[in-house]
Formats: C-alpha cells, structure tokens, sequence
C-alpha cells in the first residue's frame, strides 16, 4: 500500500434477525475473541460509554420485537480503536470504523475478523474497505476521481443502499445468496483481476488481489476497473454519474432487488 487511508470500515447488511439470541451470542463470541478488537463499552446511545458487558446487550436485544429497535454502539479507545454499530431493525445493518492510523501490521486480522463475523451473520452484502485520500473538487485529474469513485462504491451507508442497492465493489466484497441469483454464480466467479471464493453459507467473496490490503492507490483502481467492467453487464450494481467532476450520483440498477429488509 502506498497512500494514507482515510478510513478503515467492516460494512454489512442482511436479514438474518439480530433479535435473535443465539446469533448475536455468536457475534459478540467472535468480536471477544481477537483481543486485539474485544470492546471496552457498549451503549443503547451513539455517544454513551458503559462498561462493555455481553449479558446486558443480549438482555436488550431480545426485547426487540416486531415495530421496535435497538442500536448496539461498541467503542474501544486503547489501540486498536474503533467505533462500531450493530442496528437491530427493520434496516440490520453491522458496521465498525477504525481508526485510520490502524497500524498496518493489524490488516490481515482486521480482513480475518470480518470474515469471522460473515460466518455468523451470513449477511445478503458486506464489505472491507482502506479508504483512499480524500482529493480536492472539482478533481485535478481522472486518477483522483478514478480513487474516490473505488472508496464511494465501496460504501454500504444504509442511507444510500437502500435507496439505489449496492454501488460495487470494495477491497474485499461479500455477496449473499440474494445477491448471487442476481449476478449469477458463473459471472461472479469469473470476475478478472479478483481472487474469488464461494461461500459454505452460499455466499461469494471477491478480492481485488491476493492481499487486498498490500494493494498500491493505482492497482487498487485498475483492478476494481476491470472487475466492475466484467460485473455491469448483470445491470445489479448501481449506475454511476459523474456530474460536474465533483459528485457522484448513484441511480438504482436496472436488475437489482434491494436485500437487506427485515421486519423485526
């Protein structure tokens, strides 16, 4: 890797049901055993910070019933810092955000550990993903908007997903069943310039190489470029505007049936 990361995220979004017990045991169980990641504290609020305790989230968890919710907030302040949510509702969504200055030793933990939890949740989309610098706009040149269109496609921010699906491909990309029907396991399985591997759970991951996270700026953008290029034909991923080289403008694919809808 040759660039300052501006963000470190784990995104991923299903309907397997949080309020479920047994699986967020499971998450919880995953999360506390790479001592690297186990959290200091747990809240019901973004900004609250109570000693982290795994019987009083599964206590508030299995409260969450059908027109209810409950966002788990899971912080650590000693290295390795992060920032985590888990939302049990209508949108599940489980996301964590590192701290950017995430020593690059910890990587192929961090890709591990999300793997781990994709085990469990058995998501429709997840995501991995070392953010990009963030460049000046209007962009300077087609290699600055070429890196911010790989960081902003790689996003599975609810707010955007469930409006236009999912946008492509990041680092490491994960595709549930929901969406596999959608591309098609063949397509998906020959995408170039990704090392691809089909899922126990029945799930697809696609690496943009080997070791994503060794990737240089450059390679990172020719390696998602011919992949994407290689996925669009299935028209699931979300169509791209560039407008007025400065924002992106996402608009819902032609095929593409959104996942991740749970009434809990």
């Amino acid at each position: 890797m040759d660039f300052k990361p501006f963000k470190v995220e784990v995104e991923m979004l299903g309907t397997n049901p949080l309020n479920d017990e047994a699986l967020f045991t499971e998450l919880l169980a995953v999360i506390e055993s790479f001592p690297e990641f186990a959290p200091q504290f747990w809240s019901l609020e973004e900004r609250g910070k109570l000693p982290y305790n795994r019987d009083d989230i599964l206590k508030k968890i299995k409260a969450v019933e059908f027109g209810s919710y409950a966002h788990i907030y899971l912080k650590r302040n000693k290295a390795v810092k992060y920032f985590g949510s888990i939302d049990v509702a209508p949108r599940q969504n489980i996301f964590f955000e590192f701290d950017p200055k995430l020593n690059s030793r910890y990587y192929p933990n961090l890709f591990e550990f999300a793997d781990r939890l994709v085990q469990v949740f058995k998501p429709d989309v997840a995501s991995v993903h070392i953010d990009t610098p963030v460049y000046p706009r209007p962009f300077e040149s087609s290699e600055h908007k070429n890196s911010r269109a790989v960081s902003s496609t790689a996003s599975l921010a609810p707010v955007d997903y469930f409006d236009v699906g999912p946008k492509g491909l990041a680092m490491r990309t994960y595709l549930g069943p929901h969406y596999v029907k959608q591309f098609g396991q063949e397509l998906l399985l020959s995408t170039p310039k990704t090392q691809t591997e089909l899922q126990s759970w029945g799930g697809i991951r696609l690496d943009l190489s080997e070791v994503p996270w060794e990737l240089t700026e450059q390679a990172l953008i020719e390696h998602w470029q011919t992949a994407m290029a290689h996925l669009r034909s299935a028209k699931v991923f979300a169509d791209l505007d560039v407008y007025q080289n400065r924002k992106f403008k996402y608009t819902k694919a032609e095929n593409c049936t959104i996942g991740g809808l749970n009434y809990v």
